[in-house]
């Protein structure tokens, strides 16, 4: 990334990584722009009501939060899965809530079944090569 920035300021890559005022300009032209940048969004919003209402569902500034815990096991992955799936039934969560957290749970769950075989496989590896 700094070469790419290097390159298209036309400066030495070591100047952009050594130089600390030339960072701190770069940090305060970022602000300023991010600033700009929002301010302009804002008062977009402000004249559409309909551009407010897809930004919110974009964000997701007012979906429920869905009461999982971090997994540590296969069946703590899927516990989850359970929880989202009561609270969806429940109408405490809208659907694509649940979909997120089968992909992730699906993805944590077949992870965890190939190292725990992967861990099997060794130990029996080894045993074969005592005897």
């Amino acid at each position: 990334m700094r070469k790419l920035s290097s390159q298209s300021l036309g400066i030495a890559v070591t100047t952009l990584s050594t130089n600390t005022k030339l960072k701190e300009a770069i940090q305060k032209g970022k602000l300023e722009l991010s600033k700009k940048v929002t301010s302009t969004i804002l008062e977009t919003l402000e004249a559409n009501p309909t551009n407010q209402q897809l930004l919110v569902k974009r964000l997701c500034l007012f979906n429920p939060l869905v009461n999982i815990k971090k997994p540590t096991t296969a069946k703590e992955a899927l516990d989850n899965l359970a929880t989202a799936t009561k609270q969806y039934a429940d109408g405490a969560i809208n659907e694509s809530q649940p979909r997120t957290i089968e992909a992730v749970s699906n993805s944590y769950g077949k992870g965890y079944e190939i190292t725990e075989l992967e861990e099997r496989i060794s130990k029996l590896e080894g045993l074969s090569n005592v005897e």
